[in-house]
């Protein structure tokens, strides 16, 4: 299994020939690995520029001769080495920046814990701008051709055109499917109402894969905005009073 542990040793280039042989053929056997990768070097390369992995080992090295076990001897942790120590630190510094990304049973989460906008790459090169407080969820079947992810929140997208494979944002009680466009979705989580407001391209706005009189779809165009409201169970299309600007 490859660890955390093992890819921040990786990263400080304390592994052996055998544990960078393992790496290497973990990075190739699937290209979401690569991506966490990257996300752990830019927790690991701000880490290191601020010294927060060596100031906890520090204060650990410091505490822990005081550390007594219940038969009042010092307790020594041979396996808390300075690096190992240093790892750990940098696995709390991961926890708590903005970005946090989770992979976890084939599942994988993606939070925005910042005051503002936080950007990023999915696996099928599609970019993403995530609001602040928002998540993103998805399963390995989006890398397997099947692009569906849930959100909470508020994102930009601009998607990777793909038309043999849609992408699509479950949102609320909503859905967007797009093959390749640039759009905004706001998920309110409180009222459920769901916005989407297209920049480029063209997007299928619904609520339900099949019809009957609570079903709502339309086709929404750059400059125009839909939305859903589930307490009132109505769908509207108006025109976006920002297109112009900037997402």
């Amino acid at each position: 299994m490859t660890t955390d542990e093992l890819l921040f040793r990786y990263l400080n280039q304390e592994t052996s020939n055998r544990e960078n042989r393992k790496i290497r053929e973990w990075l190739s056997s699937h290209p979401d690995n690569a991506i966490r990768l990257q996300n752990l070097e830019k927790v690991f390369t701000t880490s290191a520029e601020n010294s927060v992995g060596d100031q906890a080992a520090e204060s650990w090295l410091t505490i822990e001769p005081k550390m007594l076990s219940k038969q009042g001897r010092v307790r020594t942790l041979p396996a808390f080495t300075l690096a190992l120590i240093r790892v750990a630190a940098i696995l709390l510094v991961l926890a708590g920046s903005g970005i946090l990304w989770l992979n976890q049973s084939n599942t994988h989460v993606i939070r925005n814990r910042e005051t503002y906008t936080k950007s990023f790459s999915l696996p099928d090169g599609t970019q993403v701008d995530l609001g602040p407080g928002s998540k993103m969820v998805y399963g390995k079947e989006f890398l397997e051709g099947t692009r569906v992810l849930r959100l909470s929140g508020e994102a930009y997208f601009n998607v990777t055109s793909d038309p043999a494979h849609p992408f699509t944002v479950i949102a609320g009680l909503a859905k967007i499917k797009v093959t390749g466009t640039q759009f905004v979705v706001n998920a309110n989580r409180v009222a459920e109402e769901v916005e989407v407001s297209v920049k480029s391209g063209i997007v299928l706005f619904y609520n339900s894969d099949t019809m009957d009189k609570n079903s709502f779809r339309m086709g929404l165009v750059a400059g125009e905005k839909g939305i859903f409201y589930p307490a009132m169970n109505r769908m509207d299309k108006t025109i976006d009073p920002y297109f112009r600007s900037t997402p």
